[in-house]
């Protein structure tokens, strides 16, 4: 599982170490691609075999999905770390994530996103407790109501 967050500098050839708590679970096969809102992921072989099951191009793939799995795949590389346990970002993934000379590695349970720092800093500058309250309550009545009941009343 991956949980936490960590900033690593990236060098002047575009490599950044991978946090140690997260190389321990990123085996053989893993796969670095493009995510949502400007990030990297970072998913382990198995997470992105079902990826690649949910996601086939078939005749009946409609037009906006053809574009999503091109898009995708074609921005997707196996995970390759060096001896240091760096892993190099192309110019596109550093562009895309909005990666400069620092760069923040979020674990997200399943997965891991990789994020330039300024983004990171920026969207974290004005999140406090009063924010994550309202959107816990905003994110458990979704899925409460995604799972056929209804919300607890608010008290």
């Amino acid at each position: 599982m991956f949980l936490g967050f960590y900033r690593h500098t990236v060098d002047a050839k575009g490599r950044v170490a991978v946090p140690a708590a997260f190389r321990r679970e990123l085996t053989q096969g893993s796969i670095v691609t493009i995510g949502a809102e400007g990030r990297l992921v970072i998913r382990p072989l198995d997470e992105w075999q079902q990826l690649q099951q949910q996601f086939r191009l078939t005749s009946d793939t409609p037009p906006d999905e053809r574009r999503f799995i091109r898009y995708l795949f074609a921005n997707a590389r196996e995970l390759e770390l060096d001896a240091q346990g760096r892993l190099l970002l192309t110019p596109e993934q550093r562009q895309f994530a909005s990666i400069t000379d620092r760069a923040v590695f979020v674990g997200l349970g399943n997965v891991v996103e990789l994020v330039g720092e300024a983004m990171w800093e920026q969207e974290m500058s004005d999140f406090g407790p009063d924010q994550f309250t309202s959107l816990n309550d905003t994110v458990q009545q979704h899925a409460d109501t995604a799972q056929g009941g209804s919300a607890p009343p608010r008290t």
